[in-house]
């Protein structure tokens, strides 16, 4: 048995960044000690402009993503979890990576989704058809899907290396109270489980002004949660404050690399 005297309060290993796409997650992320960015969106190259344009990008950072093969070529869907498992174990071993991110739960978990279809035996369609539907999932297969989308965010937490993953949102009406709500962009009930299992809970969003030239950009980071986030979870285990400028996570690398 451990005394309260042996306890040293650790920095925040595990975040959930929550916000509309242009937010700034990817952004965030890349600010981040040594990140890793498994880039489920094929999204980049907006952030990385953005910081090497406002010369704050200026540390090593690694990607990939599972939408394509390591020859190049497209990875078809009912195999691109497969392609997302081999990338993070890669990421996982990697003595160079400090932050692993998954940029894009949404479609994520959408991969998990089919691959427990697919371990299953059910057909969802073919990779090219963007348009084709899903088949009806059962309770059991929605067990199986949260199963496996847990079990990595429980590996994740355990590879010694500081996790990130970014989400979309959604509003959702609460049918009793008849107000829209905020909820994380993700299948079935996790939506409201997931902000549990990370200590840096985040909404991100965007504030802009004027046009053309003249056009500016606001962004904020939310750790406490108003009426239409309340389901989100946002929650600050370090403290930060209830909000800030998205610009002031440059300022906090130098806190997250002691």
């Amino acid at each position: 048995m451990k005394s309260s005297t042996d306890f040293l309060p650790a920095l925040p290993k595990s975040f959930l960044l929550i916000g509309p796409p242009g937010s700034g997650k990817t952004t965030v992320s890349l600010q981040l000690p040594k990140p890793f960015i498994l880039d489920c969106d094929d999204n980049l190259n907006g952030p990385v402009r953005f910081l090497q344009t406002n010369k704050r990008l200026n540390q090593d950072w690694f990607y990939d993503s599972p939408l394509f093969k390591a020859d190049g070529t497209a990875c078809p869907r009912e195999l691109q979890f497969e392609r997302a498992h081999e990338l993070l174990l890669e990421a996982g071993n990697d003595p160079r990576i400090e932050t692993i991110v998954i940029s894009g739960l949404t479609t994520f978990a959408q991969m998990a989704m089919l691959q427990t279809l697919k371990l299953q035996g059910k057909k969802f369609g073919k990779a090219e058809d963007a348009k084709i539907l899903d088949p009806q999932m059962t309770q059991p297969d929605w067990g199986a899907y949260a199963s496996v989308l847990t079990k990595w965010i429980f590996w994740l937490k355990t590879a010694n290396k500081r996790i990130v993953i970014e989400c979309h949102m959604e509003i959702k009406e609460d049918e009793l109270l008849k107000i829209d709500e905020n909820v994380i962009a993700l299948p079935g009930g996790l939506k409201y489980k997931l902000s549990g299992y990370f200590e840096e809970v985040w909404l991100l969003s965007v504030k802009t002004s004027g046009i053309g030239a003249s056009l500016k950009q606001e962004r904020t980071i939310t750790t406490v949660p108003d009426a239409r986030s309340g389901k989100l979870g946002l929650k600050s285990a370090s403290q930060l404050g209830t909000s800030f400028p998205a610009d002031k996570v440059s300022e906090l690398q130098a806190i997250f690399s002691k």
